[in-house]
């Protein structure tokens, strides 16, 4: 496969690629900020790539672009991709499977999954791979009720610890937050102090985000959703200060 074409020879000129090697050091949302540059010019070049055995930086290793890329047929089933890697915490009994993940154009989406155990450097059940401080999700299902009674110290531990470590957090419970109002009394805590604890930790733990979702799909669709958008707003960061770099190069070369 060769990459042969105005748009990407202007990717190649802008970012100085000299060798295939060298594209490992961009990221995909490198490649999207340029203009005039999407989705389709994005997987060209990850195939290209992949096929050689290198990716993007922060992007899903080869083998993932090959599989989800390659010999794509109108027949074949369609799926969309995901960039980078959720990690899942060991300790997790039933965790999400992120099987029924869409895109917006109604494809299900391939979740690359790896399971670590986070909980021994205090992190919570899921984060992106390679940004495992930087951001984190606290799942709770029917253990919300006993993490705000019999375990609330030790809770209320772990939310300063990740409202202090990452630069986004957030808890999304699998109950609905309806479910715990009409709730009078549930494993020994009251649905008025829980509601009144969840109030009084986001005012002191702002950076983490308490989500009631409608059960566990929502949650799941919720996480999901979360995760994607903490990467892609990375990326967006990063590559707003790669093109400030490229420009001012330019700038001193001329």
């Amino acid at each position: 496969m060769n990459l042969k074409s105005k748009t990407i020879a202007r990717i190649i000129s802008l970012f100085k690629l000299t060798e295939p090697q060298s594209w490992c050091r961009i990221s995909s949302a490198d490649i999207l900020s340029v203009p005039d540059v999407g989705k389709t010019t994005l997987n060209k070049i990850r195939l290209y790539l992949a096929e050689q055995g290198l990716n993007l930086r922060g992007d899903n290793p080869p083998a993932y672009w090959l599989e989800t890329l390659k010999g794509r047929t109108a027949d074949a089933p369609q799926f969309g991709v995901c960039p980078f890697t959720i990690v899942i915490d060991t300790n997790e009994g039933t965790p999400f499977e992120f099987d029924s993940i869409q895109n917006g154009e109604g494809q299900t989406i391939r979740v690359p999954t790896v399971r670590r155990p986070l909980y021994l450097s205090g992190l919570a059940d899921y984060t992106i791979d390679g940004m495992e401080t930087l951001v984190q999700i606290e799942r709770k299902a029917d253990d919300l009720y006993s993490s705000m009674s019999e375990r609330r110290e030790i809770f209320e531990g772990e939310i300063e610890r990740l409202n202090s470590m990452c630069e986004f957090a957030a808890v999304v419970c699998e109950v609905p937050r309806s479910t715990i109002i009409m709730d009078n009394h549930r494993f020994g805590a009251r649905s008025k102090s829980i509601m009144s604890t969840v109030s009084n930790w986001r005012v002191r733990f702002p950076g983490v985000h308490f989500i009631f979702a409608d059960g566990r799909w929502d949650a799941e669709q919720e996480c999901w959703r979360l995760l994607s958008g903490f990467w892609w707003q990375k990326q967006r960061e990063r590559a707003s200060e790669t093109v400030r770099e490229v420009v001012g190069d330019l700038f001193e070369e001329v």
